[in-house]
């Protein structure tokens, strides 16, 4: 929670949404649960700007094995749920489930990640910020099934608030998660690949969760337990529902990492902004 104005809310409504479309939904790292403030003002409009941008987001096919069966599964249980798009044959509705009642730790939102183009989103209350912080930290570590990454959307007004800047330290530190990311999508740290990326270190054969082990790594850093990423709260992001070529960005962006040649950055900049 903090003092977000509508440009605020547009911009991370998008992040949002493109995030839980890329690749049709099925991608680990794609968001599963949105944990808010339940006192915020800010908590309903955001869910219905989210909402808003799907609903003009072409949807995709569900290609994916099993993947209409698993959404079926939680609108059995969430009948509550809004759908949005006009799905085509063997395409599957974005599919947004709000208020998921907190206490309810063996919910299928917490406890089977979906696999789809479908978000959860639950609220906890708190006296102040940071103690929502630590609430949703302990929420996340405690409640929700696996470990791979988990985001942080701070507003910097709120992190000049030293107290609330603290908070956010210590739930980078706190976080059971393999990769933690501040106002940026965790795609970015895989991406690279310099970071090692992979759950949580502890799981084995027997509570597989996330995984065991990390890959990418391309720095060889032993005895990781996180990766951590920070970026600001609002950029240019040229990969996003509303951008107008990202294709052509992405096909740019292939040729610099072949030949990562200074002549390539202006026209792969300029793509950047265009977008």
């Amino acid at each position: 929670p903090g003092p977000w104005n509508d440009n605020d809310m547009a911009y991370q409504s998008t992040q949002l949404a493109s995030w839980i479309v890329v690749n049709a939904g099925f991608a680990c790292l794609a968001p599963r649960v949105i944990i808010q403030h339940a006192s915020w003002p800010g908590r309903r409009p955001l869910l219905e700007r989210v909402g808003n941008r799907l609903a003009k987001t072409e949807t995709r096919m569900a290609y994916y094995p099993g993947a209409a069966e698993r959404h079926a599964l939680f609108l059995e249980d969430h009948p509550q749920a809004r759908l949005y798009g006009s799905p085509s044959p063997r395409h599957l509705p974005w599919t947004l489930i709000a208020d998921v009642d907190p206490t309810d730790s063996e919910n299928i939102c917490f406890k089977r990640e979906a696999f789809c183009g479908l978000l959860c989103e639950t609220a906890l209350e708190a006296p102040d910020v940071p103690a929502f912080i630590d609430r949703a930290v302990q929420f996340a570590n405690n409640t929700l099934w696996g470990t791979l990454c988990a985001t942080l959307i701070v507003h910097p007004q709120s992190l000049r608030d030293p107290k609330i800047a603290e908070a956010v330290e210590r739930a980078i530190s706190d976080l059971r998660y393999g990769t933690v990311s501040i106002n940026a999508f965790t795609f970015y740290s895989a991406y690279f690949m310099s970071a090692p990326w992979g759950a949580y270190p502890g799981h084995d054969m027997f509570d597989i969760q996330s995984g065991i082990g990390k890959t990418f790594n391309f720095l060889m850093i032993e005895g990781v337990q996180k990766s951590v990423i920070r970026a600001p709260f609002k950029r240019i992001d040229p990969l996003t529902v509303v951008s107008r070529h990202p294709h052509i960005f992405a096909q740019k962006l292939a040729h610099f990492e072949y030949d990562p040649a200074w002549r390539r950055l202006p026209a792969l900049l300029w793509t950047a902004v265009r977008c």
